[in-house]
């Protein structure tokens, strides 16, 4: 037998992450099916001997290559192993040597995907660092998902059955998911041979008379409650029907799998495919075939990865308590059921660990019937959760046979309830959110926890219930509110205000949410948000905002979250871990996120009171820019609103000589009660002035001269003749990439500008010409622009736009506070940059002085904008491996900020960088003192880096001996800028003072 614990500890493996399949403990109920087939006496699958875990999801399964007979073996194994989707690699172990291949459902021998790995050093010990962080090839769309081909095989199926124009789409979902239920038994061995014709489970759905049989037996078996079907939809069917449901149950001859890969039926092998397919075919089928029920309803399917994320965490306080194993959970908007499953597979878990024996078939029934409960307003995703939950009842099941054990209980009365009517039977629209979901369910659970429908706006009837709901919720806490603020009428906000009913005392709330209640700050969102808060112990949040549109969660395209929480007020010192998922290429395209909790920030309610943008200033700054932004607002400066309207004044309570520029005549433009008939407005008044556009925008002056004339007959909404009137200060509402400063131009004339900017004209100032200079200048400077980022509730977060309300909530120095020298200053500053006699840095600097910030502080804003902009430039730029001189820059930035600590205790240190392999997914430097340099050694970081994976830190700080400490974070620029050495000073100062003082004690 191969000495697997030496060879892979060799290559830098964490025992403790590795799952060994001889264990037979509840750690590898993930492996269920392929143990399953192990114990079968399967020859092929006997040589897998474990799996590698990485941050607690599958990376690498093993192999003993003293149990592999040949090539043939091996790609068998490589091709199950890509039926479940989950590892990107297979590493066969053989004396001194790890082979690593990706796994991928190709056409590739398994000489051609064995992982050109050479570059890395196996001495090193850094092969699993860097195949967990840089992950090679196992992008999802170089690896062909296996859900991705099993959903486009199901598209397939559906759209030919309902292009037949033979029977109703709903039928059409009934049949194919019925055909893939026996799909899976039947792969799994589980029909009995008195429903198999004599040409085997491959024709059960080839004929009417078969079809038929096998839909009668799965009635009978699963109680009726399978997909609903017309009473006559047999009768329906063309024999061409029967060919495409047919080919669902296609598989091999003699079950074996055919070496060659195509994407077709007969290929796949559904013993080993995951059972959470079945909720993704429903989302699917409303995605490409019923798009507006998908909208309305919000059923968009969760990644296993995100909901294994939010039901262990839940779940784990409860077995920390002792209570895991019995907790009770509900998923009140379950769809398909995809948190049902993982909560029934963790829950089995924790039975196994609580008891010592694994559950057997009646505490696996149990544990169905009285632990789970889902909530939906939608009869057939219920359907397809409950198939998902017998097969997933029958994959646990140590011992599944005889098949008459397969029958259930009726899931419908206890685990999957439907709530499209009241208790009373009256019809309703509400689901969850109304009296559908009664009483009997008030304080049951110990976890509530789910993916509600992120809908807004939908105008749902009854939609006072809702509202009158939640805030008699609310006074039920003790808040203080007439009516509690649900902006937008965001479905997802009440359900968690109906979760503190639905929770015990003390019990776990865990919701996936849009993130527009982390960030938003118009419609009322602040205030919904600081209620929530001050209701709720919120003990973690998780944002996700910037891997939407990543493979973490395709399709997806809105900004999320994940909201973690106890059910109890929040006591006077309570807090939250505010934790940013920060955008990582390689692991996002493999699926694959890095949850650094131990670099979260920790935020109290209070805080959040004071600062309603705290959650923006600290998803794309540091407490770095939270110091600095309190700063600026602490010079009492005047909003640009408030200066404006001082200086303007105000018409209908909107700033005057102000505003969006005209938009065109749509064809939604409506005709005005005292108009003059006809859509939109008359345009008149604009006539002969110049017109500006984005195509014929630039910074700086425009020259009225150059443009096109205005000659559109009517616009869609009339706009005043004052805020199109030279001199003014035009505003691009878009931020271009390249230049990482708001669009700024001034026209001296009057000129007509489009929806594309906003304009202010100064013509009435006295001083209109300087006024709309110095406007120019601090607008367009980096001061400006980071405040926004930092703040705004679209730029940075939903929409790449910076809307009026947060330019205009800028703190601007006082122009009236300045001196006649400073005015002339404000004109040649403007000239000189017109000129290129000098560029916008020093603009920057200018106008940082004007706020009183130093020149550390604009450091701290030009590194912010550098690393954390929302363009797809900076984005790639802050993912970057430092290079040299940022690694100097660093170290010199580093030195600097503990000298006056060392000095103090009359210590000097060095601080140097360490020499990494360019793979390692880590750098380092090394703290020394000057006098011990020359004894130390640089250490190796591959076991130091393994530990800060398992806890997926992007930092980690090591006492080497008593005078070196090592420091090692991702090789990524955005961890290596001066302000990055700045914050690591001050933890070093607060958690290794004893280190700065000289203290020999490690």
């Amino acid at each position: 037998m191969t000495d697997m614990a030496t060879i892979l500890t060799s290559f830098g493996a964490d025992l403790s992450e590795c799952v060994l399949f001889n264990s037979n403990g509840p750690e590898c109920l993930p492996y269920a099916t392929l143990l399953d087939t192990r114990r079968r006496n399967h020859a092929d699958l006997s040589a897998v001997v474990g799996v590698y875990q990485w941050q607690d999801t599958p990376l690498m399964f093993l192999v003993d290559a003293q149990q592999l007979s040949d090539a043939q073996q091996l790609h068998k194994i490589r091709r199950v192993l890509a039926m479940r989707g989950d590892a990107p690699y297979l590493g066969v172990i053989s004396p001194g040597q790890l082979t690593v291949y990706h796994i991928a459902l190709d056409k590739q021998d398994v000489n051609s995907a064995r992982l050109n790995i050479e570059t890395v050093d196996p001495a090193s010990g850094e092969l699993f660092v860097y195949l967990g962080n840089r992950r090679p090839k196992a992008a999802i769309a170089q690896r062909h998902w296996i859900a991705n081909i099993v959903l486009r095989l199901l598209d397939g199926s559906i759209t030919r059955l309902i292009n037949l124009n033979v029977i109703s789409d709903s039928d059409v979902i009934s049949l194919v998911g019925r055909a893939l239920f026996t799909r899976f038994l039947a792969d799994r061995q589980l029909l009995p041979a008195s429903v198999l014709p004599t040409s085997g489970a491959g024709g059960l759905f080839d004929t009417r008379e078969s079809a038929e049989a096998i839909s009668g037996w799965l009635d009978q078996t699963f109680n009726g409650h399978l997909l609903p079907m017309s009473e006559k939809v047999f009768d329906s069917l063309p024999e061409q029907a029967y060919r495409i449901l047919g080919d669902i149950l296609r598989r091999a001859p003699d079950h074996q799998l055919f070496l060659g890969w195509e994407e077709k039926w007969d290929h796949l092998d559904f013993s080993h495919i995951p059972v959470g397919v079945l909720s993704q075919a429903y989302e699917l089928y409303l995605r490409n075939h019923n798009a507006d029920k998908q909208r309305k309803e919000g059923s968009f399917y969760t990644p296993s990865l995100i909901a294994d994320l939010m039901v262990k965490a839940s779940l784990r306080k409860l077995e920390l308590a002792g209570t895991g194993h019995c907790a009770r959970l509900l998923d009140p908007a379950a769809g398909a059921g995809v948190f049902l499953l993982t909560a029934m597979r963790e829950l089995v878990a924790l039975r196994w660990k609580h008891d010592g024996v694994r559950p057997d078939t009646g505490t696996l029934r149990s544990i169905l019937r009285h632990q789970i409960v889902g909530f939906d307003i939608n009869e057939i995703a219920l359907r397809f959760a409950a198939l998902g939950l017998y097969l997933l009842s029958i994959e646990l099941d140590p011992d599944p046979q005889p098949v008459d054990k397969l029958r259930f209980d009726d899931l419908t009365e206890t685990t999957l309830l439907l709530l499209s009517h009241d208790e009373q039977g009256n019809a309703s629209s509400l689901g969850s959110l109304g009296p559908a979901a009664g009483e009997k369910h008030l304080g049951q659970y110990d976890v509530v926890i789910g993916n509600p429908p992120w809908s807004s706006g939908t105008k749902l009837p009854d939609w006072k219930t809702v509202r009158q709901t939640v805030t008699r919720i609310a006074k039920g806490r003790g808040l203080q509110v007439k009516e509690l603020p649900i902006p937008n009428e965001a479905l997802d906000l009440p359900f968690i205000w109906r979760a503190m009913e639905w929770a015990k005392p003390g019990g776990q709330i865990a919701f996936a949410l849009h993130a527009k209640l982390l960030f938003q700050q118009g419609d009322g969102m602040p205030a919904a948000r600081q209620v929530l808060f001050d209701a709720l112990d919120v003990t973690s949040i998780i944002n996700g905002t910037e891997l939407r549109n990543t493979k973490v969660w395709p399709k997806i395209s809105s900004p999320f979250c994940l909201l973690f929480a106890t059910n109890q007020l929040p006591g006077p010192a309570a807090g939250f871990r505010f934790i940013n998922l920060h955008l990582d290429d390689a692991l996002n395209k493999a699926g694959a996120i890095r949850l650094d909790s131990i670099g979260a920030d920790i935020i109290s309610t209070s805080q959040l009171r004071e600062l309603p943008e705290l959650l923006k200033v600290l998803f794309r700054g540091t407490s770095l820019d939270l110091r600095l932004l309190q700063k600026v607002r602490g010079k009492s400066h005047p909003t640009l609103a408030a200066f404006w309207g001082r200086e303007f004044g105000l018409v209908k309570g909107k700033l005057a000589c102000s505003g969006s520029g005209f938009q065109t005549q749509k064809d939604s433009s409506r005709v005005r009660k005292n108009g003059d008939g006809l859509p939109g407005a008359d345009a008149g008044y604009l006539h002969g002035m110049p017109e500006l556009t984005a195509a014929t925008f630039h910074k700086g002056i425009i020259d009225a001269k150059t443009l096109p004339l205005f000659r559109h007959a009517r616009i869609h909404d009339p706009r005043d003749a004052e805020r199109f009137t030279g001199p003014l200060l035009i505003v691009h509402k878009s931020v271009p990439a390249d230049t990482t400063r708001i669009n700024i131009a001034i026209a001296d004339q009057s000129i007509a500008f489009n929806e594309t900017f906003y304009g202010y004209s100064v013509a009435k100032h006295p001083q209109a010409q300087t006024l709309s200079r110095y406007l120019a200048l601090v607008l367009g400077s980096h001061v400006a622009l980071w405040m926004i980022l930092l703040t705004s509730g679209e730029f940075g977060f939903e929409r790449e736009v910076v809307e009026k309300a947060t330019l205009e909530s800028l703190p601007i120095p006082d122009f009236n506070d300045l001196s006649a020298n400073e005015h002339a200053e404000v004109l040649r500053l403007f000239d000189q940059l017109q000129a290129g006699t000098i560029t916008w840095q020093h603009v920057d600097e200018w106008v940082a002085n004007r706020y009183g910030l130093s020149e550390k502080d604009l450091q701290v804003i030009n590194d912010t904008l550098a690393h954390r902009l929302p363009f797809a430039e900076i984005k790639e730029a802050a993912q970057r491996p430092p290079q040299a001189r940022d690694m100097a820059i660093f170290c010199d930035a580093l030195t600097h900020e503990l000298q006056p600590w060392t000095a103090r205790f009359g210590q000097q240190f060095r601080v140097d960088a360490l020499q990494t392999s360019p793979l390692s997914p880590w750098c380092a430097v090394q703290i020394t003192a000057v006098q011990e340099r020359q004894k130390t050694a640089s250490a190796p970081l591959a076991g130091i880096a393994a530990v800060a994976d398992d806890v997926a830190a992007t930092e980690f700080i090591v006492r080497q001996d008593a005078h070196t400490l090592i420091i090692g974070r991702l090789a990524q620029c955005r961890y290596w800028s001066a302000s990055q050495a700045k914050l690591l000073a001050q933890r070093l100062v607060w958690a290794h003072l004893d280190f700065l003082q000289g203290n020999p004690s490690a």
